[in-house]
């Protein structure tokens, strides 16, 4: 009996510290996405341009992302998202209204190798 019980209990630690690891993982990768789009909202001279944002997460892509809204361009809404943790940016604009994809906006932007400076 005594075996049982300690079986389970190594069992519920386990448990409790894999999902504090998986959490903490999380929460570093959703701070190192952000960073990397400030980053480069900063280099790229939009920060002052910027009219509203909201920071964001797709458990489908398992990222955090921004929407972003200019001064000059209010009916489009921007979404700036990282490729990976540490490399890459997909900027895309998108009608505030309808949703759709704009492929000529003024900041659409897709560059793989983009690393922060």
């Amino acid at each position: 009996m005594k075996t049982v019980l300690k079986v389970i209990v190594i069992l519920i630690v386990s448990f409790i510290v894999a999902a504090a690891l998986f959490i903490g993982m999380r929460m570093y990768q959703g701070h190192k996405n952000i960073e990397l789009v400030d980053k480069y909202l900063a280099e790229h001279n939009l920060t002052d341009k910027i009219k509203e944002e909201k920071t964001k997460y797709s458990g489908q892509k398992g990222l955090y992302y921004k929407e972003v809204k200019f001064k000059d361009n209010p009916s489009i809404t921007y979404v700036v998202q990282p490729i990976s943790t540490f490399k890459g940016i997909v900027v895309q604009g998108f009608d505030t209204e309808t949703k759709k994809n704009i492929k000529k906006a003024k900041y659409n932007e897709f560059d793989d190798k983009y690393k922060p400076q």
